[in-house]
């Protein structure tokens, strides 16, 4: 008899997580499992990757999509959602709403979801985003309950005791993580289990053959950096490495960042300010960014933290040479063998760039190495950890 599963998470937009997801779910075997995946806003860029035996549900508060009755409080809480560039007087009444009324909103939106469910009732419940943790808890009925946590960084903003407490385990995505999070939140590392991230190799391969948008210039090398634009993600630095490089003469180099986020200004400012707009270039969020890492000449990943990065592996299987961040890749890069490692700062990063471009043999090397992994193998081994839990 079919186990029926399903997966919560916040949206279907552009990012690592939810295309670790989508990778899970297009990978499952539905012959034993009846697979549901329910999201909390209408974003489904990636929508169109999930495989029809998957029965996609979208409860978003404020439009009617999945369900037949629309949620009814959507100006409650769009009243509760924080107003951009507004005045401390302004914020001040925001703060004073949310203490009075998010805590009901939630409880309402919760309910709305478990009323259009109509009592259905899975063998298993996975929280795959700590986001929406709470919601997930109030609003499905489960036998059991797994949380994945995806972040690099122990931050208080990513853990939801909630499900903590509701979930048999909470799934990390590396086993350095998972040591982190134990010391973190040691009153649940007995239910802390480390599980990667799967990855398909066969549509990047494909995808990457698609023409991009922004080609390459000829006769200039190509460095490639793929991730959300915030803090974790390093992208200042990386910025601020490329002017490194080319005061110290690699003024030849052009810097592409694939990947949107709160940090663009801030990053387009960055780039102004130090004069090199000619060398790097913010291509934002792309729908398909393999193309940009397979005519890359090379991948660097300058998070300052990182949980299991999904762009290294993109990068691998599209058998680039990789220079990462320690905080970033220490897991999935062996210094000198598939890649090169550095400290988290810009000119460390430089330094590593400067190695791969003076020595040929090096770069010729992690190429290779990079190459000869085997991805296939390393899926099987995740789903047979996963299925096991499930």
């Amino acid at each position: 008899m079919k186990k029926n599963i399903i997966f919560v998470s916040t949206a279907l937009w552009i990012g690592g997580i939810e295309s670790a997801l989508v990778n899970l779910l297009n990978r499952i075997d539905y012959n034993k499992y009846n697979v549901t995946c329910l999201i909390l806003y209408n974003y489904t860029d990636m929508a169109h990757r999930i495989p029809k035996e998957c029965r996609l549900l979208i409860a978003d508060r404020d439009k009617k999509v999945s369900f037949k009755k629309p949620y009814k409080y959507s100006k409650l809480f769009s009243l509760l959602e924080k107003p951009q560039n507004a005045s401390d007087f302004r914020l001040l009444i925001w703060k004073i709403l949310c203490f009075l009324f998010k805590g009901l909103e939630a409880r309402l939106y919760s309910k709305y979801i478990k009323d259009q469910l109509k009592g259905e009732i899975f063998d298993t419940a996975v929280i795959y985003s700590d986001a929406v943790a709470e919601t997930a808890v109030r609003s499905i009925s489960a036998e059991k309950f797994l949380m994945f946590y995806h972040h690099g960084a122990m931050r208080r903003v990513y853990h939801d005791t909630v499900g903590y407490k509701k979930s048999e385990n909470i799934i990390t995505v590396a086993e350095s993580q998972a040591e982190m999070l134990k010391n973190f939140v040691p009153k649940y590392k007995e239910k802390i289990i480390a599980i990667n991230n799967i990855i398909d190799v066969e549509d990047i391969l494909l995808r990457s053959k698609e023409i991009p948008l922004t080609q390459y210039p000829e006769n200039t090398f190509n460095i490639v950096s793929c991730g959300r634009l915030s803090k974790e993600k390093g992208m200042d630095l990386a910025v601020s490495a490329c002017k490194e490089l080319v005061d110290n003469g690699y003024s030849d180099i052009q810097w592409w960042i694939v990947g949107g986020g709160p940090a663009e200004n801030e990053l387009s400012e960055q780039i102004r300010a130090l004069g090199i707009e000619n060398n790097v270039h913010l291509l934002g969020m792309q729908a398909n960014p393999y193309p940009y890492i397979a005519n890359a000449d090379l991948s660097v990943q300058p998070s300052r933290f990182e949980g299991h990065s999904v762009a290294i592996m993109e990068s691998k299987i599209l058998g680039k040479p990789i220079v990462a961040t320690r905080s970033a890749a220490k897991e999935q890069i062996q210094d000198g063998i598939n890649g090169v490692l550095c400290d988290t700062d810009e000119k460390s990063i430089a330094e590593a760039i400067t190695k791969v471009l003076s020595d040929k043999e090096l770069l010729r090397k992690i190429t290779e190495a990079s190459e000869s992994e085997d991805f296939e193998s390393r899926n099987k081994d995740i789903l047979n950890k996963l299925y096991k839990i499930l």
